[in-house]
């Protein structure tokens, strides 16, 4: 009997200590990949920017890469001064996804995952399952920002879920949602290292609407290509610069209506 108790416990050890290394392994695999992933939130949101697309698209355009020219062209436009009037940027079309709910939970340690309300998450690729949020959504137990991908599950009875995927765990859960807490979107997602072209509103003085040219890369201003140019509406309500050509509707020292005529070429 006591060999039996002996055996026993060297057996409930032996399973203790096989679950403290798979629970020590399984914390240093979420540390290191927080570590990583704290670099790689960092860096995606110095280089990326992601808008939801109004209207339809077509299947064949959705990841491939190409150029957005908003706002389109002889489409009646408002803006106001220090908006940007023109905009033309490289990226790819994706598949997103947004909560019409959002939660925010704490962890063991410190940790925070959360999923934010109205706020857009996207597919990197066709083949992905999860979405990518275009904001930070996590933070380490020692306060580093992490982006976690947003998984989307529905059940048998026709209730979904909307969580936070850390290593194959959910972290923060939208839970017993209907189709109704949540939508399915496309959105336009620049891609790293190209650069972006912009004509803001500057205001108007007199007759002088003044404008103000800028480009980006990784959405950094490059300050040696920003310009500012006008145009007198004496000489009449068209102008030109870098191309596009902008026919001015309405102007005063507050916002313009205006119509774009052609985008940079």
């Amino acid at each position: 009997m006591k060999l039996f108790t002996i055996a026993y416990v060297f057996f409930i050890l032996s399973l203790t200590n096989l679950y403290a290394d798979a629970l020590t392994d399984m914390i240093d695999s979420i540390d290191d990949m927080n570590e990583s992933n704290t670099e790689f939130a960092n860096k995606l949101m110095e280089t990326t920017v992601v808008t939801e697309i109004e209207g339809d698209v077509n299947a064949g355009d959705m990841y491939q890469a190409s150029q957005e020219d908003i706002p389109k062209v002889d489409i009646e436009t408002t803006v106001y001064m220090g908006d940007r009037m023109i905009e033309q940027r490289s990226g790819i079309i994706t598949e997103c996804l947004v909560p019409l709910k959002g939660i925010k939970k704490n962890h063991f340690g410190g940790a925070i995952t959360l999923v934010k309300e109205n706020e857009l998450a996207c597919k990197e690729s066709r083949e992905d399952k999860n979405y990518l949020p275009t904001y930070i959504n996590g933070f380490t137990g020692g306060g580093d920002p992490v982006i976690y991908d947003v998984k989307l599950s529905g059940k048998k009875d026709g209730k979904y879920k909307i969580c936070t995927n850390i290593a194959g765990f959910n972290g923060a859960c939208l839970k017993n949602l209907s189709k109704s807490d949540f939508r399915f979107t496309n959105g336009f997602k620049t891609r790293e290292n190209s650069m972006q072209r912009v004509i803001e509103y500057g205001g108007k003085k007199g007759s002088i609407v003044k404008f103000i040219y800028s480009e980006y890369k990784n959405n950094l201003i490059r300050e040696a290509f920003t310009r500012e140019f006008e145009i007198d509406l004496n000489d009449g309500n068209v102008g030109a610069y870098k191309g596009a050509i902008i026919e001015i509707i309405k102007a005063d020292n507050v916002s313009i209506t205006y119509a774009v005529k052609r985008h940079f070429q």
